[in-house]
């Protein structure tokens, strides 16, 4: 049985088209340098899905499991539904990119001196975060910008979800 890695740059797998960014890349790295966000040796990977993750997911976390590990080196998977991030300005991106990293947890365990990796469980501690000190609007923008490009009706558009 053959093997299938994904390609860097892109790579297209039931009708989801997946793409590197270097712009992911980069925001990724500020973000973590702007909001001192540890996450010790853990390997991340930025994915922007196209044309979607979900019409109500705008963001995804996957913790990779042993096996995915192995084949990609990678602890953590981070995706973004990429029609949806072509759509919304530097700010939001900046916003949705702190949200997505906070759901990654990094832990140091003394006992068997090895991290561990999780994510951590959808709460509103991490949005109020954000909220506190970038106001609610960033999230508004990407449910309003997802019914918009979806043709959700009102009461979807509630249910496009940072958790």
């Amino acid at each position: 049985m053959a093997i299938h890695k994904l390609n860097p740059q892109t790579e297209v797998i039931a009708d989801k088209q997946f793409m590197n960014s270097t712009e992911l890349d980069k925001l990724y790295a500020q973000v973590k340098e702007d909001k001192k966000i540890e996450l010790g040796p853990a390997e991340v990977d930025l994915f922007l899905v196209y044309p979607n993750i979900s019409k109500k997911r705008p963001a995804k976390v996957i913790k990779c499991n042993r096996e995915m590990k192995h084949y990609s080196g990678n602890d953590f998977i981070l995706e973004f539904s990429g029609e949806l991030w072509d759509m919304i300005d530097k700010e939001t991106r900046y916003n949705l990119m702190w949200n997505t990293i906070l759901h990654c947890n990094a832990e140091f365990k003394t006992k068997t001196q090895e991290w561990k990796f999780s994510i951590s469980k959808p709460n509103y501690t991490d949005y109020y975060q954000i909220s506190d000190k970038q106001g609610s609007e960033w999230h508004k923008t990407v449910q309003a910008t997802a019914s918009s490009l979806y043709d959700l009706d009102p009461k979807n558009e509630n249910q496009v979800s940072l958790f």
